[in-house]
């Protein structure tokens, strides 16, 4: 009974211990293990750091990468995903995930739509949350300054000045105001999904035994709108709708 105690204690002493490191010098110390093409051991450190509620647009992206070096295009698509919710604008994110794009095996061509939603998409994706938090603040700001002198101002031509900058700033801060909504409920989003498993069939009921609907490979992005016990209803950029294992596929 004593020599278990014993050793309860040294692991948890050893969990403790790893964990009472600084998450960013675990961050760093994966960063070196990668640098030292030690990949798999780099992926399974920075999968350490999330499981632990330790997340940022530069964890997700890292590991990301070590997916893609380790041959997992499924897994490497899901963490660019969600690295771009914290860093839309990134230019490299963005190549990195076109070019693990270009390793899914299904083609899903969208179906076409209104040329403005593609115009409002490229909008959201463009800036990340916080930078239009702080544009709305900003622009409210400025909308509170533009009324206290179109009240107290002395003379027609500043009231008139302060009128149409009231207006014009109003009008902007309604749209960062509309944009942020929308930025608000793209990150809370829980319907989108990637295909992880390399193959998976997909069914036109949730059961194993009813009839395959398609096949789909890792990497496909799936849109989920509904669910029953371990199955997820999915549907695709062209409209296709089925079944498939809820296992098959992570959310983003």
């Amino acid at each position: 009974m004593r020599r278990l105690c014993r050793i309860i204690v040294l692991v948890l002493c050893a969990v403790s211990t790893t964990w009472a490191q600084n998450p960013d010098e675990l961050f760093q110390k994966a960063n070196g293990l990668y640098q030292e093409n030690k990949i798999a051991e780099a992926r399974d450190l920075y999968e350490s750091i999330v499981s632990n509620g330790y997340v940022s647009g530069d964890l997700y992206y890292n590991l990301g990468n070590a997916y893609y070096r380790l041959g997992d295009p499924g897994r490497a698509i899901l963490n660019y995903e969600r690295a771009l919710r914290y860093l839309p604008a990134d230019d490299d994110l963005r190549n990195n995930l076109q070019v693990a794009n270009l390793r899914v095996i299904d083609r899903i061509e969208p179906t076409p739509r209104i040329f403005l939603w593609d115009y409002w998409d490229g909008l959201k994706g463009a800036f990340a949350t916080r930078t239009v938090t702080w544009s709305a603040y900003a622009l409210f700001t400025l909308l509170c300054a533009t009324i206290i002198v179109l009240m107290l101002g002395g003379s027609y031509a500043l009231r008139k000045g302060a009128l149409v900058a009231c207006i014009v700033s109003m009008l902007f801060f309604l749209f960062s105001l509309t944009l942020l909504a929308a930025k608000i409920s793209d990150d809370n989003r829980r319907d989108e999904a990637i295909v992880v498993v390399n193959l998976t069939t997909v069914k036109n009921s949730p059961d194993s035994k009813s009839s395959d609907a398609f096949v789909l490979h890792a990497g496909v992005k799936v849109r989920v709108i509904d669910s029953v016990n371990e199955w997820i209803k999915i549907r695709l950029a062209d409209g296709k709708v089925g079944w498939m294992e809820r296992g098959a596929a992570e959310t983003i």
